[in-house]
């Protein structure tokens, strides 16, 4: 394997213009032994976890009130309330962060990006079998790293007194059962620089985000960033923009695929020999 470009290793990151979402990323492509072989893009969120209770209080967040501790969402509806908290103790935290690490799962190689006809720069040759060039496509990945640096996302954890309890959480507080559910799933997508569905799919009047948001468009199956947990190229929305820059090439020249399972494509080595390569292929 070869690394080719890395955010980290050359400190620049990426941000979303409405969010100012923060990740690293990294393009690699393969050594040449196997034809049959992808090349990877990588993005990496760094996170810490805060476990918060009585005994560590976050203004704003944490309200007291006679003598009991309640949880404060950061955008309060009828149906959002306060909503009271207990302290964590070892086994709540450690079921957690568990859980939280294994969002990741939900994300991770969803997507493929179809290298264009006419780009170059990853082709390899493998001498398996006749010998091969390979024009290996991307494989979308993505990693959850606890306590990297730079910190990427923050999260505020609180533990509801009662687990039927409604905590409306968002992308910085969290409460103890939304890794029991597809609220992770939602809040990563977040994390991953992609807004509620109808703005993902370029709804203007959900460019400042509202409840009807989330209500997916006529014909679009429920979705992650909506109310459901299906996935479409859309949501492929980070690595997407990321293959354009790492490459230096127009973004639509990429097509995005769920079928993650599509190999390089592969041409003989005779082509090449005989000086008949293709100019795309």
């Amino acid at each position: 394997m070869k690394i080719i470009f890395s955010s980290k290793q050359n400190g620049a990151r990426f941000y979303d213009r409405l969010g100012a979402v923060e990740f690293d990323s990294s393009l690699e492509i393969p050594n040449g032994r196997d034809p049959n072989q992808n090349a990877w893009l990588t993005i990496t969120v760094n996170y810490t976890l805060n476990f918060v209770d009585s005994r560590n209080l976050v203004p704003g967040l944490i309200v007291q009130q006679n003598g009991k501790f309640y949880a404060k969402p950061s955008r309060p509806t009828p149906n959002a309330q306060n909503v009271q908290i207990r302290n964590w103790d070892v086994e709540s935290r450690s079921a957690f962060v568990k859980r939280f690490a294994k969002g990741e799962d939900f994300w991770n190689y969803r997507f493929l990006l179809i290298t264009p006809q006419d780009y170059d720069a990853f082709d390899f040759t493998s001498w398996a079998g006749p010998g091969w060039i390979c024009r290996p496509n991307v494989i979308c990945l993505f990693r959850l790293k606890s306590g990297g640096s730079p910190n990427h996302l923050a999260i505020n954890v609180v533990r509801k007194e009662r687990d039927t309890d409604f905590f409306r959480s968002d992308s910085g507080n969290y409460a103890n059962t939304d890794v029991n559910n597809r609220t992770l799933w939602h809040e990563l997508g977040h994390a991953l620089d992609q807004l509620h569905i109808r703005a993902l799919l370029g709804d203007p009047t959900c460019m400042v985000d509202h409840d009807g948001c989330y209500d997916e468009p006529p014909g679009v199956a429920p979705n992650i960033q909506g109310h459901g947990t299906g996935l479409i190229p859309q949501n492929a929305k980070a690595w997407h923009e990321l293959i354009a820059r790492h490459t230096e090439t127009p973004q639509p020249k990429w097509q995005v695929s769920l079928a993650t399972n599509t190999p390089p494509r592969k041409l003989q080595m005779a082509f090449q020999v005989r000086g008949v390569m293709p100019k795309n292929w």
